[in-house]
């Protein structure tokens, strides 16, 4: 029996990094995935923000791609340019010989021009998936929110997600579909598949009386990157904090270039430029913990990552991985209440390596337990078929 193709479209693909999470959701759904499916992706020639393409890349055809070692290639159509036409988009998909275009993310003018082309009955006989990646999360709605608000309540207005299917990465996610879109929006809750654990986990030398801590991720208002820096400014401890990440929004960044420079003697803050994504788990492990006091995330690669790595984390409520106190693999904290996360900062500080790293062996097994449960193959069957 043939495999069902089914064509993602996204602006950003491998070899990309830069737009983050959704390219790892992508690159780990496909390779888990490829012995039911036949995978195909439409994507654009760059990287977020790069105006230059990807090297040794040929545009505006299909061409075979390998996302990892002793995987099987897949095709892949990336774009010269993001301004694309409806019939090119036409074109591409008929090409392809999609059964399912599976759309990643809302707010886009590609995500506009599918479901355009859904409703002028262009695309007849393919199914649509839509994965919001968390862009229906209050946190998210809240950046831009007149314009998001605009936004769905025209393509409501005139039944542009009528006969969507929702791939919903969680509960809360579904809940947030069931809210932001309409209560009987058909979603399917398949959960985001991470990058294995790593086979044995680093000790952490902590030191008594410092704290290291690592920030991997895009750097945007979302991340709250500038929220840290203000809480370290109030600590008394020894706190070093090294930034990882593309800069996203430049203005953004000089408000936390501005405050950087203005850090106490005790605090040490530096940043660090891009990783490639094989490379996040030995980075992170170089730290004490990860740090990131996010608005709002739908998974988080780089928070499960680090607990791969055996790192705890300091995070805010808005993530999947909540009760992180209770399961002794780091802290959950309350991003309106900056004195109590300055508090906590001060009191880890004063940790020594033997209570932190049964902190990192809770991290490691909680990484594991989240990897048993996926039921990949049963719950993405439910999205697909």
């Amino acid at each position: 029996m043939p495999k069902k193709t089914i064509l993602i479209v996204y602006e950003y693909f491998f070899p990309g990094y830069k737009a983050g999470g959704p390219i790892q959701s992508l690159v780990n759904m496909v390779i888990a995935l490829q012995d039911q499916y036949e995978f195909k992706v439409m994507t654009t020639a760059f990287d977020l923000n790069e105006i230059q393409p990807y090297s040794n890349i040929q545009t505006n055809t299909w061409i075979s791609i390998q996302l990892a070692p002793h995987t099987p290639p897949i095709q892949v159509w990336y774009t010269a340019t993001t301004n694309i036409q409806l019939s090119t988009f036409k074109k591409v998909v008929q090409q392809s010989h999609a059964s399912l275009v599976y759309i990643n993310g809302l707010f886009t003018p590609w995500f506009m021009q599918l479901l355009l082309l859904k409703k002028s009955i262009q695309l007849r006989g393919v199914e649509l998936v839509i994965c919001p990646r968390g862009m229906l999360q209050a946190g998210a709605l809240s950046v831009k929110p007149f314009k998001k608000k605009i936004f769905l309540s025209v393509f409501k207005n005139v039944l542009l997600f009528r006969g969507v299917r929702w791939h919903a990465t969680n509960e809360e996610e579904a809940a947030d579909i069931k809210k932001n879109i309409h209560g009987r929006a058909h979603s399917v809750v398949a959960y985001n598949i991470p990058k294995p654990t790593v086979a044995t986990i680093k000790p952490c030398n902590k030191q008594v009386g410092k704290l290291s801590l690592v920030y991997l991720s895009l750097i945007t208002q979302k991340k709250n990157l500038l929220l840290l820096l203000n809480i370290l400014s109030t600590c008394k401890a020894t706190i070093e904090l090294a930034i990882f990440g593309p800069i996203k929004d430049k203005l953004y960044w000089q408000s936390c270039e501005a405050l950087i420079l203005q850090m106490p003697s005790n605090i040490t803050i530096q940043y660090k430029g891009d990783v490639q994504p094989f490379d996040v788990q030995d980075t992170i492990a170089k730290y004490d913990a990860f740090v990131l006091l996010t608005k709002g995330e739908n998974f988080g690669h780089a928070l499960f990552e680090a607990l791969s790595c055996g790192r705890p984390l300091i995070t805010s409520y808005f993530t999947p991985w909540n009760e992180l106190q209770t399961k002794q693999a780091g802290w959950n904290v309350d991003i309106q209440n900056a004195t109590n996360i300055a508090v906590l900062f001060n009191q880890l500080a004063e940790l020594n390596s033997a209570e932190w790293n049964y902190y990192c062996t809770n991290a490691y097994v909680l990484a594991n337990e989240y990897y048993a449960q996926l039921n990949l193959k049963q719950s993405y069957s439910a999205l697909f078929n």
